[in-house]
């Protein structure tokens, strides 16, 4: 069996191929899943994000014209221009806990605080947020996660993220990836059953004060739940031998 090279090789060849051929290694280099770490600082009303801008954008122009096509840069508020490059088709949006109790309104309130004036963030596919212990977290967050994940229309996929106990407690600033997790599989199940059990039961009391204060109650199914674990970006390659774009495209510079 042949074995696979831990290093990526350079193609310099690639500014001699097809024009068609270069446009179809763009458009697939522009639609990479990726973790789009977002945090909130309230005290300047502005959203940041660890995660770097996709490296398809500052590869050669051609790249970076096709690259356009896919991203747009978002996350701004009123009082704040949008920076922040992301493709809610493919992009995982993940908004990790910033506090050591668990997660405050600003999660609840999250589509409130973006101002979104081309309803981007209604075509996000998949978001993320963290298993927060049952004795840490706020009385509040099951309602602020339920409330976020209500606001997303087309949401296909929820993860549920686990920190890697190996690397200790990982920041909100640092960049990461998920991976499948470790855990016994009846401590994952026990953390995917609670977490859709709290969202239902966020659901029935909303349908119940609806109903009471005679407002049409919108159903929301919930998608698919998952469980990841986060690891620090350099740590997740070395595990997985993943080699990042910004490796790979070395060779198709021009």
């Amino acid at each position: 069996m042949e074995m696979i090279p831990s290093t990526p090789t350079p193609f310099h060849l690639f500014a001699a191929l097809p024009t068609e051929l270069r446009q179809k290694v763009f458009l697939h280099a522009a639609t990479i899943c990726r973790i789009l770490s977002l945090t909130y600082n309230l005290a300047t009303n502005t959203f940041h994000s660890a995660t770097p801008p996709p490296a398809i954008l500052s590869t050669t122009h051609s790249s970076r014209l096709s690259a356009l096509n896919q991203y747009a840069l978002c996350f701004s508020t009123p009082t704040s221009l949008p920076k922040i490059y992301f493709n809610p088709h493919f992009d995982t949006l993940y908004l990790p806990r910033q506090g050591e109790m668990g997660y405050d309104s600003s999660l609840r309130d999250f589509r409130s605080l973006v101002s979104d004036p081309f309803s981007i963030l209604d075509e996000v596919r998949s978001v993320a947020v963290d298993h927060v212990r049952g004795d840490i977290k706020r009385p509040w967050e099951a309602y602020s996660k339920a409330s976020f994940i209500r606001s997303f229309p087309n949401l296909e996929e929820v993860l549920i993220v686990l920190n890697d106990e190996e690397q200790g407690e990982i920041g909100v600033n640092e960049e990461v990836e998920f991976l499948e997790p470790k855990e016994d599989p009846e401590k994952l199940l026990m953390v995917w059953y609670y977490f859709r059990q709290s969202f239902l039961q966020e659901e029935k009391l909303l349908e119940e004060v609806c109903r009471e204060m005679e407002k049409e109650y919108e159903r929301f199914n919930l998608p698919v739940v998952r469980i990841r674990r986060k690891v620090r970006k350099e740590y997740g390659r070395k595990l997985t031998g993943v080699v990042g774009l910004e490796e790979a495209s070395e060779g198709m510079r021009l």
